[in-house]
């Protein structure tokens, strides 16, 4: 077959995750497939003069992981957001960060931070989560910032508890003409002192911030170029956890499609992603939306256009929260950390949208959330007037589901995507603590036939971290697991390495290291099939390969978890 390997990994625990679950010890990359894989004896037969060998010694191989839900811009942004706050958990550590931001920052200019707190999971919430029990107050702020209007961003909401803080100085405030009789915006609270006028500090509790639509949108704004970046970091960052592979459930406006394929072009993106489009549900009237679907149809119908890294293919909706899409929505297209058009579509819409799309030969995933009745019945409603089944509809974050609905999702042909993650934070997420061992019905949707791919939301990004809350199933906020999840560990590595590539239609070439398939693979520093439950989650990934390429490994650089920029 290939007369000389490229790449020989030799000397290790080679997880193949073939049809026969096969385990060898080496495994080799020629032309960006797999060329060989057994024993090292053999592996090494194909050693030319210019094979680059890599002994493992003792580590595991798997192939690259899927996720199928990632947010990969999102994370590199974090980087464009403002000024790092991480690591400082007191008001005097935040406002020693202003002072150092503010004298580096030019006499009348914004400085505009991160959201408090640190990433992964420790971002601030709750006043008792700083050393003096209160948030930061304006008055805090403009003793160190007195030329300049400063701006502590919120937080996007799922990677963090409800409220959602934001803090803001004096001058910021007056830039923005909020005083004490400027109305809070919807599901917004506007913290006062014990004179009525506004402290600076505000409480969102939508998931999808309305804050800089509304009170902040004077604000700088984040620009196109933020967004090239934080493609470019993203990637870096979710190559260096093993992730080789993406497909973003939602998020992706026409900006940020292009922003993937301006890193592309580069030669940056050391992540395949596979992208459908964010359509205006709540921005555009039926007609205009018709005419969305018209105009991208030939980029995205079918298996969409593109190659083995970047690919545009179908479109997203969702049935969010009526309110808070209607004030997104009225800044189309400004997309702030969302990345998304915001929607809430009434059964019929949704239906002729599908409808649409489907007669276009392009395919819908949308977020269900606790919502799947309601998008079962729309996606029905649609096949009963075009087909859908074999098309591979997607269906996003599902969350709970009776048998009947899960006979119902088979009959259909849909894949779903579910994030484990989420029940972490069980008690500010779709009520899951109360949910309990309904929640993620892993085990049932598979039971049924019905596809199932792991995704990480970005909370955090580590596929690993995934495999283990699928798992484990730990809720951290009452210390208890929620049920159990009935997996085996090689289920769970199916599911991040594997059943995404169904949903990308490339399961003939992804998610095994055989013969022939694309060279993706990542190298662990423990065995996630073997190793303790707990120590699952810690795995460290050691050098991830793309197409046979190194793209993460020993002097090359972790960007992440990024979290802005050094304030000084």
């Amino acid at each position: 077959m290939f007369p000389e390997h490229d790449l020989i990994l030799h000397g290790g625990n080679v997880i193949t995750l073939d049809g026969g679950s096969r385990l060898a010890s080496a495994v080799a990359a020629s032309a960006g497939r797999i060329s060989a894989v057994g024993t090292d004896e053999e592996a090494l037969a194909g050693r030319g003069r210019g094979t680059r060998v890599i002994d493992l010694d003792g580590r595991t191989v798997c192939p690259g992981f899927i996720d199928t839900h990632a947010h990969m811009d999102r994370e590199g942004l974090k980087a464009r957001g403002g000024y790092s706050l991480a690591g400082r958990h007191s008001v005097a550590a935040i406002v020693d960060a202003v002072a150092s931001a503010c004298a580096r920052t030019p006499k009348g200019e914004w400085a505009v931070f991160m959201p408090m707190g640190t990433p992964k999971l420790s971002y601030i919430s709750r006043p008792d989560q700083l050393e003096e029990g209160r948030f930061p107050t304006r008055h805090d702020l403009d003793v160190v910032s007195p030329d300049n209007p400063v701006y502590i961003r919120v937080p996007w909401g799922w990677w963090v508890h409800r409220p959602f803080v934001a803090v803001a100085n004096s001058a910021a405030l007056r830039l923005c003409g909020i005083d004490r009789d400027t109305p809070a915006p919807y599901n917004v609270e506007i913290l006062t002192d014990a004179d009525g006028e506004p402290n600076g500090v505000f409480l969102d509790r939508s998931y999808a911030s309305v804050i800089e639509y509304t009170l902040m949108r004077k604000a700088p704004r984040i620009t196109f170029e933020d967004r090239v970046a934080g493609c470019r970091l993203g990637a870096a960052a979710y190559a260096a956890a093993g992730t080789t592979s993406i497909y973003e459930g939602h998020g992706l406006t026409p900006a940020i499609l292009e922003a993937y394929r301006r890193v592309h072009e580069d030669g940056d993106l050391v992540v395949r992603a596979h992208l459908p489009l964010s359509v205006p549900g709540a921005s555009v009237d039926d007609r205009r939306m018709a005419g969305i679907l018209d105009e991208w149809a030939t980029r995205l119908a079918g298996r969409g256009s593109g190659d083995e890294m970047l690919r545009f293919e179908g479109v997203c909706v969702d049935v969010a929260n009526e309110q808070a899409a209607e004030i997104i929505g009225a800044d189309y297209p400004y997309e702030a950390w969302a990345g998304h058009f915001y929607h809430s579509l009434s059964h019929d819409r949704f239906v002729e949208i599908g409808i649409h799309a489907a007669r276009l030969g392009i395919r819908l995933s949308c977020l269900i959330c606790y919502d799947l009745e309601r998008v079962l019945r729309a996606y029905e409603a649609i096949d009963a007037r075009v087909s859908i089944r074999g098309r591979r509809w997607v269906m996003i974050h599902v969350i709970e589901a009776n048998a009947d609905q899960i006979r119902r999702m088979k009959a259909l042909g849909v894949i779903a995507t579910v994030t484990p993650n989420f029940m972490y934070m069980a008690s500010d997420r779709f009520n899951l603590h109360e949910i309990g061992e309904r929640a993620m019905p892993i085990r049932a949707l598979v039971d049924a036939g019905v596809p199932v791919a792991l995704s990480s939301d970005n909370v955090p990004y580590s596929m690993l971290w995934t495999m283990w809350e699928a798992l484990a199933r730990y809720d951290a906020d009452s210390g208890r697991t929620l049920g159990e999840s009935h997996l085996t560990r090689e289920e769970a590595l199916r599911m991040i390495c594997q059943t995404g590539a169904l949903v990308t239609w490339e399961e003939d070439v992804k998610g095994a290291l055989e013969v022939g398939r694309m060279a993706d693979m990542a190298v662990l520093d423990g065995d996630p099939l073997s190793c303790t439950e707990d120590a699952l989650k810690d795995i460290r990934v050691e050098r991830t390969f793309l197409g046979g390429r190194e793209v993460f490994g020993p002097g090359i650089a972790d960007p992440g978890p990024v979290d802005g920029m050094d304030p000084g």
